[in-house]
C-alpha cells in the first residue's frame, strides 16, 4: 500500500538490523542470540522483525506473554519462543503451542507438574521451559534459598527439560551500581551451577541484556545473550543503526491571533499572532498528554517546533511561527537527524518507553 496514504509513518530500515546482529555475532560468536520480540518488537512489528531475524538466521526469540507467542506461531515463526511472564491460567496453553514458559515461582512449578502428569491434553512429549532467579531485582524469580525444592520437584519429570537458568540486571548501564551488578552475577553463577550439577545434560546460561553486552560485563558467564534494544539500534553506540524513525505528515496550518486558544480546556492562549501546524499523532499513538505545551518538541530542517497546548487523543498542535513548511511537509518524532536517546532524554524518559508505547495503528514502513 502506498505509504504517503499514512499521516504517521514508522520507517524500518532492515538492512540497519542486519548490520546490528552482525556486530552482536562478531563481538560474542559463542553465545546465541534470543532476540527479545516483546511490546511489538520494541514497536518495529513483531511479525515483520521475528520474520527477518529468521532470515537472518536467529532462531531464539522472546516474548512477555502467551498472546505474543501464538501471534509469531499463527504468523509462521518457527524458531524456540520463551514466554517470559506466563500465568497459571495459561501455562497449559504456552506448553500445547510449543512455547517455552518461564517458571519463576512454586505456584507455576506446581501447576507444570500436573501438566507434565497429564494425558489428557496435547503436550508435547518434551516440555521446554526456563527457570527465573530472583538474583536482587526483586520482581520475577525463585530465591536461592527455594532452588534445593525446585530441583527436587523437577526431577521427578523426565519429560521436562531446563533450556536455561537466567536473572536481570537491574543496573548495568550504571558504573556506579556495578558493586550490585556483579552481585547479580554471583548469585545467578551459584544457581546456575547447583542446577547444572543436579542434571545430566547441558543447561543455558544467560543474565546479559543490552546496556551489559554494549560494556562487555563479565559477559563470558553466558551461553546465550538477550538482546533486545540494541538490535534496534536504541542505544547511542558507534556502531550500532537506528532501525527506525519516525515522521508525521501536517495535515493543517492555521494562523491565530492573540487571545486565541489551542486545545482541550484552553492550556495555550495565544500572546500575539502565531501560526500553528496540526500533525495526527496523538497520545493514542504513544505520545503523553503531558507532553504539551512545550514539553515534546519535533524537528524539521535543523529547527525544533515545540507542541502548543493538550496533546489530544489523535493529533497535536506545533508552534511553526516563522518556518517554511507547507500541509503535507513532514516532521521528525526520532530518526537519525535527532537520535532517540536525545529525544529520550529531553522527555525525562528512556528510548524503551518510546519505542514500546508507539501504537500498532501507526503504518510501519519496511525498507532496505
Amino acid at each position: 500500500m502506498n505509504q504517503e496514504l499514512y499521516g504517521t509513518r514508522l520507517y524500518v530500515n532492515y538492512t540497519h538490523l542486519e548490520k546490528n546482529i552482525q556486530y552482536v555475532k562478531k563481538q560474542f560468536p559463542q553465545q546465541g542470540i534470543i532476540a527479545i520480540l516483546k511490546a511489538n518488537a520494541y514497536g518495529h512489528g513483531d511479525v515483520d522483525m521475528a520474520q527477518k531475524m529468521e532470515e537472518l538466521n536467529i532462531n531464539y526469540f522472546g516474548v512477555a506473554d502467551f498472546e505474543e507467542g501464538l501471534r509469531l506461531r499463527r504468523f509462521g515463526i518457527k524458531g524456540h519462543i520463551m514466554v517470559m511472564n506466563p500465568g497459571l491460567n495459561n501455562l497449559s496453553t504456552i506448553i500445547e503451542n510449543h512455547l517455552e514458559p518461564v517458571i519463576y515461582n512454586h505456584e507455576m512449578l506446581h501447576e507444570l507438574g500436573v501438566l507434565a502428569q497429564n494425558n489428557t491434553i496435547r503436550t508435547p512429549s518434551n516440555i521446554r521451559i526456563h527457570i527465573k532467579i530472583n538474583s536482587g531485582m526483586n520482581r520475577w524469580g525463585f530465591n536461592l534459598l527455594e532452588l534445593s525444592g525446585v530441583i527436587k520437584a523437577l526431577k521427578q519429570f523426565s519429560n521436562i527439560t531446563i533450556v536455561s537458568i537466567y536473572s536481570h540486571f537491574s543496573s548495568a548501564e550504571t558504573i556506579e551500581q556495578d558493586v550490585f551488578t556483579k552481585y547479580q552475577t554471583e548469585v545467578l553463577m551459584k544457581a546456575y551451577n547447583l542446577f547444572q550439577s543436579q542434571f545430566d545434560y547441558t543447561i543455558n546460561l544467560h543474565l546479559f541484556n543490552s546496556a551489559a553486552l554494549l560494556r562487555n560485563f563479565l559477559t563470558t558467564h553466558s551461553t546465550l545473550l538477550r538482546v533486545g534494544i540494541l538490535l534496534y539500534g536504541g542505544l547511542p553506540h558507534n556502531d550500532l543503526n537506528p532501525v527506525s524513525e519516525l515522521r508525521c505528515a501536517i495535515s493543517q496550518i492555521r494562523e491565530i491571533n492573540s487571545g486565541d486558544s489551542v486545545g482541550y480546556e484552553r492550556k495555550f492562549i495565544a500572546s500575539g499572532r502565531k501560526k500553528i501546524a496540526i500533525i495526527p499523532f496523538g497520545y493514542a499513538d504513544g505520545l503523553q498528554r503531558h507532553w504539551g505545551n512545550g514539553t515534546l518538541k519535533f524537528f524539521h530542517k535543523k529547527q525544533l517546533l515545540p507542541t502548543i497546548g493538550n496533546i489530544s487523543m489523535d493529533s497535536c498542535v506545533l508552534d511553526i511561527s516563522g518556518i517554511d513548511i507547507s500541509v503535507g511537509d513532514d516532521v521528525l518524532y526520532f530518526g537519525k537527524e535527532r537520535p532517540i536517546w536525545e529525544l529520550a532524554n529531553e522527555l525525562n524518559t528512556i528510548p524503551y518507553e518510546i519505542m514500546a508505547t508507539l501504537s500498532r495503528r501507526i503504518k510501519r514502513v519496511y525498507h532496505y
